[in-house]
C-alpha cells in the first residue's frame, strides 16, 4: 500500500465523482492546520533574556513556569529530595546567588538535592534545579557545586528547554500537516513527545550556551569562572571509567547528560567561552572553599538510600520490611525504589526481586501461576515459600527461569525471578535456589544493627594509599579506582599525609 498524497492531484481534482464530501473534510482539516501553524508563526515570538533577539517559542513565561512547577512534583515523586536541610540550604544559598546575578533574576528560583546516587544535574523550566548527592560525592569544593549549579541555571536563562519544544512543534507541524488525511497524528501525541524530553541532555550548542552563560555567573557571584573546566575534567574521568566499566559489565553506562559528555576539558571553544567571562569586569575571586564543602557533605549516605535497603558485601537488608537475603559474591547488584536487580557479569543471569500484593485468599503458588499466566505451573513448596521452573519471555523467544514467592504476611509476597541463557541455566538455577534458602527475617537487634556507606572525609596517615584505603572500604566492588575518582585521583594519583580524604565507610 503507497502512503496517502498530500495533497489531491490535479488529475483527480478534475475527475467527475473524485471531489466527495471526504475530500472537502480532508481539505478542511488541511486549511485549519495551517491557519494553526501561521497563527504559531505570528504570534509565537518573544524576545530572549539573553541574547534579546526575538525567536520562535510556543511557550509565556508564565506558562514555562507553570510547566516548571507541574514536573517539579513529578521529580520529587521520581527520586525523592535528600533529608538533609542543612546541605539543602547550603546548596539553595549558592544557587540563589548565581541566579541573582543571572539574566532572569526576577525568577522564583528552586535548588533540590535529589536523594539519588545517580552523577546528574538537570534544569526545567521556569527555575527549577536539580543536583543528586551521586554527583556531590565526586565534587571538591564549594567553587566546583557553583559551577554545576551555574552551568544549570544558564539552561533556564537561556530558555533552552522552552527553544528546543519549540522547535520539535514547528517540526512536528509539518508532520501534521501531512499525517492529517489519516489522522494518524494529534497534537496530544505531540505534547506526550515534548513532555517526555523535558528533561533530555541538549545539543551541543546549548550545552555552550549553558557554559558561557555560567561561567559568567560565577564571575558576577565572585567564583573563578576557570573551576568549571576542573569540574569537566573530573566528571569526564567517571564518564570514562563508567563507560569502561559498562563494556565490561555488558550494560549501558550511567553518565551526566550535558557539558560532560558533550566536550572535554581541553575543548578549544569550552575554554574560550569560560576565559571569556572574566574579562568582563575586575572581581577579586574567592576561595574555593574546599573546607566547608566537605565538612558540609561529610557523613553524606552512599549509594541507594536505606529506607530502600542496603546491600553489604552483596547480602541485601531491609529494616523495615526486616529480612535478608544473600546474593553470589560475584554478581552484581542494583537497588531500585521499586526493584532489586543483580546480575552475573560472567553470563549473564539475571534476577529481579520486587514486592507483589496477594489477592484475597490466594496463595503464594496461585500467585506464581498468576503472574506467569500458567496455570497448571509445577510449584513445589520450600520451607522459605513456593518455587516453579517456568520460561521466560525475552526479545529472542524465551529461556528457562525460575520464579519463588516469600509470604512476608498476609498481603505481601517477595517474588523473586532469575533466568539466564539456556546453557548457563543448571549452574544459575543453583545459585537461585541459594539466594531463596538464604532469605532470613531480621530480629529487631537485627534491624537496629543494619550498617549502611557514608561518605566520610578522613586525614591521610603515613603510609595510606588508595589500594590500602581500598580495602578498609565499604564499597563492594571496583573500590579502589572508585576512591582515586571521589579525590579527583584517578587513574594514577598518590595520596599525601595529612590530605583530606573522601572515603566510604559503614554507619548506623
Amino acid at each position: 500500500m503507497r502512503d496517502a498524497p498530500f495533497f489531491l492531484s490535479a488529475e483527480n481534482s478534475a475527475t467527475p465523482g473524485i471531489y466527495t464530501d471526504y475530500n472537502r473534510e480532508m481539505i478542511d482539516r488541511h486549511f485549519k492546520c495551517l491557519l494553526f501553524t501561521l497563527s504559531l508563526m505570528l504570534f509565537g515570538c518573544a524576545t530572549n533574556p539573553v541574547s534579546g533577539d526575538r525567536e520562535f517559542v510556543t511557550l509565556s513565561e508564565s506558562q514555562e513556569i507553570d510547566q516548571g512547577r507541574k514536573y517539579h512534583q513529578t521529580i520529587i515523586d521520581q527520586y525523592g529530595v535528600y533529608d538533609d536541610p542543612d546541605l539543602q540550604s547550603y546548596v539553595e544559598a549558592i544557587g540563589q546567588q548565581l541566579a541573582a546575578n543571572s539574566h532572569r533574576a526576577h525568577l522564583e528560583f528552586h535548588f533540590t538535592i535529589l536523594d539519588s546516587p545517580d552523577i546528574n544535574a538537570f534544569a526545567l523550566p521556569g527555575g527549577y534545579i536539580y543536583i543528586t548527592r551521586g554527583i556531590m560525592a565526586y565534587l571538591d569544593n564549594e567553587a566546583e557545586l557553583a559551577g554545576v549549579l551555574g552551568h544549570e541555571i544558564g539552561h533556564v536563562t537561556a530558555r533552552h528547554s522552552v527553544r528546543q519544544q519549540s522547535g520539535q512543534l514547528a517540526a512536528g507541524l509539518l508532520n501534521i500537516l501531512i499525517s492529517s488525511v489519516t489522522g494518524s497524528q494529534t497534537l496530544q501525541e505531540l505534547g506526550d513527545q515534548l513532555s517526555f524530553g523535558i528533561i533530555r541532555g541538549y545539543g551541543r550548542k546549548h550545552e555552550l550556551e549553558a557554559d558561557r552563560l555560567g561561567a559568567e555567573y560565577l564571575h558576577k557571584s565572585s567564583y573563578n569562572p576557570e573551576v568549571m573546566l576542573e569540574v569537566i575534567g573530573v566528571l569526564k574521568d567517571q564518564e570514562l571509567y563508567e563507560r569502561a566499566l559498562a563494556k565490561k559489565e555488558n550494560r549501558e553506562p550511567k553518565i551526566y547528560h550535558g557539558v560532560f559528555s558533550t566536550h572535554p576539558k581541553n575543548d578549544d571553544r569550552l575554554q574560550t567561552v569560560v576565559r571569556a567571562a572574566k574579562t568582563l569586569s575586575p572581581v577579586q575571586y574567592r576561595d574555593n572553599n574546599r573546607a566547608t564543602y566537605l565538612k558540609s557533605i561529610d557523613g553524606m549516605v552512599w549509594g541507594q538510600n536505606p529506607d530502600q535497603g542496603v546491600v553489604v558485601k552483596n547480602r541485601f537488608m531491609h529494616a523495615e520490611l526486616g529480612i535478608a537475603l544473600q546474593f553470589p559474591v560475584d554478581w552484581l547488584i542494583t537497588n531500585n525504589p521499586k526493584k532489586l536487580l543483580a546480575r552475573n557479569p560472567e553470563n549473564g543471569a539475571l534476577t529481579q526481586v520486587s514486592l507483589k500484593s496477594l489477592r484475597k485468599n490466594e496463595t503464594a503458588a496461585g500467585l506464581l501461576r498468576r503472574l506467569t499466566k500458567e496455570s497448571d505451573l509445577a510449584v513445589e513448596q520450600t520451607t522459605y515459600g513456593a518455587t516453579a521452573r517456568t520460561q521466560a519471555r525475552i526479545a529472542a523467544g524465551s529461556q528457562p527461569a525460575r520464579v519463588s514467592a516469600i509470604k512476608l504476611d498476609q498481603k505481601q509476597v517477595l517474588f523473586i525471578a532469575g533466568t539466564s541463557a539456556k546453557k548457563h541455566f543448571v549452574a544459575t538455577d543453583l545459585q537461585l535456589l541459594a539466594i531463596n534458602a538464604s532469605f532470613t527475617r531480621l530480629s529487631d537487634e537485627q534491624v537496629n544493627n543494619i550498617k549502611f556507606p557514608v561518605l566520610k572525609i578522613i586525614e591521610a596517615g603515613p603510609g595510606d594509599d588508595f589500594a590500602s584505603l581500598a580495602t578498609r572500604s565499604a564499597i563492594d566492588h571496583e573500590a579502589e579506582n572508585i576512591l582515586r575518582l571521589l579525590n579527583g585521583a584517578f587513574p594514577d594519583g598518590t595520596v599525601a599525609t595529612s590530605q583530606k580524604l573522601k572515603v566510604i565507610e559503614l554507619t548506623n
